[in-house]
């Protein structure tokens, strides 16, 4: 199957709900404005996802897994968040989106944006509960026809090396254990503007990132190492391919230093 890999946007507006903090509406204590502001850690990037080359809509559920480092102090907190997107086209090859109905993901809807992308909008940290599969129900609507399907193997959680300072100067390993249900891997550096990627078979389980590639990288302290694991589903309907992907995304926030 020849696929081509991009960024999808709308992921990445799904993973900021789960890791942006809150403060309580009830808390009426003042705020000493005369206090040092402490740092944020940015949002976990948007992992990865593919568009395949013969696809007229793609759906992504998604298990986004994060380790994050408290500031100032030695304490991390780790959070998995269930997530789902979709996006159905005009026509195959397009990248105009058509409007599909009603989308849900294990009973959870996903919300229709104004350029017809779907996307779940969690309401607390831990987001859509998968297990072993994703079901979805597409009810249709105009071209696109109505889709009732399971798709089944999400990835085992990849293992992001507990690693906290990585150098732009020098080649970098990324690595991880063997991954289970998996077709292919993504290993990805994020940092500030700046992210470095490779996508490969799910039995590479390491890759080395070039001096020259580390070396795109913003200086940060609030970096992400990630590893994504992906499995693939499809099916036809009313002539139209439709793929469903599952996949298992490890983050760990980093810094990077010259």
């Amino acid at each position: 199957m020849k696929t081509t890999f991009k960024t999808l946007s709308v992921l990445l507006v799904a993973t900021a709900f789960a890791f942006t903090s809150c403060k309580k509406s009830d808390d009426t204590t003042p705020e000493d404005n005369t206090s040092t502001p402490t740092p944020t850690q940015a949002s976990a990037p948007a992992p990865i996802t593919s568009q395949p080359s013969d696809a007229d809509g793609v759906c992504v559920a998604s298990k986004v897994n994060v380790t994050t480092s408290i500031p100032m102090t030695t304490i991390t907190v780790n959070v998995e968040m269930g997530s789902s997107t979709a996006s159905f086209y005009t026509a195959l090859g397009a990248s105009t989106l058509a409007d599909a109905g009603t989308v849900k993901t294990n009973d959870s809807i996903n919300v229709k944006q104004s350029n017809n992308a779907y996307i779940f909008s969690p309401k607390s940290a831990t987001g859509i509960t998968y297990g072993s599969s994703s079901k979805w129900n597409i009810s249709g609507n105009g071209s696109i026809p109505a889709i009732s399907y399971t798709a089944n193997g999400f990835p085992s959680t990849p293992s992001v090396p507990n690693i906290s300072t990585v150098s732009k100067g020098s080649a970098f390993t990324l690595s991880t254990t063997s991954v289970s249900s998996a077709d292919s891997l993504c290993y990805q550096i994020t940092a500030g503007s700046k992210s470095i990627y490779k996508i490969v078979s799910a039995s590479q389980t390491s890759h080395t990132f070039t001096s020259a590639e580390m070396g795109t990288l913003d200086v940060t302290d609030y970096a992400y190492a990630t590893i994504t694991a992906y499995k693939f589903n499809n099916t036809t309907v009313s002539g139209k391919k439709y793929y469903f992907i599952n996949l298992n995304t490890a983050n760990k926030s980093i810094k990077v230093t010259n």
